[in-house]
């Protein structure tokens, strides 16, 4: 789900809790996890979690821009069996 960082710090983040087990809230641009949907950064910019993987939109526009264009590796034979 894109939506702008001020709307983000009201969701739930499942990583952070407090040590009694409560949770925190998404920190937003703070989060090593969090990924701008667009060019500019700032308060008012869009994003997302990384944790939830690309939303649909923006996972297409990076296989058209050449991002993730690249197909699943195949791995090498076993040589032991």
């Amino acid at each position: 789900m894109i939506l702008p960082e001020k709307e983000a710090r009201f969701k739930v983040c499942p990583l952070l809790a407090t040590p009694d087990g409560k949770m925190r809230f998404c920190q937003g641009a703070q989060c090593m996890m969090w990924r701008f949907a667009e060019a500019q950064e700032g308060d008012e910019s869009a994003g997302f979690c990384g944790l939830a993987c690309a939303p649909v939109a923006t996972a297409k526009k990076a296989q058209a821009m050449g991002f993730m264009a690249s197909g699943a590796k195949k791995e090498p034979e076993n040589p032991f069996g």
